[in-house]
């Protein structure tokens, strides 16, 4: 994906996430919510594993899209419980998978409950 079509405006204040990206003209995919588990079908219960576990899934379905992390120029992040710990280490996986050279206009919002008890869900659009 060329990067030429994207302007990234950085966040001035919360790092990792751009306010804005601006995309000039191309086809968007709209990746519903992506939630990580294990292989044999159970929730993980350490929370940067459920975090790279939804991280790879929602790739899974970028790629059958035709994009990848680099085309994604918004995540809508939900967590269930959400705190500082959990913040910091969803950043952290996040950069760890996603990278921190294409920034990706983002929000992660606390909630009660997630499909199957998931604790954390991750939506998207790409531009490809």
């Amino acid at each position: 994906m060329s990067q030429e079509r994207f302007t990234r405006i950085p966040a001035p204040v919360v790092p990792g996430i751009a306010d804005s990206v601006k995309v000039t003209a191309g086809d968007l995919l709209f990746v519903s919510g992506a939630v990580g588990f294990e292989q044999d079908g159970s929730v993980p219960a350490d929370f940067a594993r459920a975090t790279e576990l939804t991280l790879r899934e929602l790739e899974r379905a970028l790629k059958a899209g035709g994009a990848d992390f680099s085309s994604v120029v918004r995540f809508n992040v939900y967590v269930t419980d959400l705190n500082k710990e959990k913040l910091g280490i969803y950043r952290r996986v996040r950069d760890e998978i996603v990278g921190t050279d294409n920034l990706i206009a983002s929000t992660l919002l606390g909630v009660a409950a997630l499909f199957n008890d998931s604790t954390i869900e991750i939506d998207a659009i790409a531009a490809v």
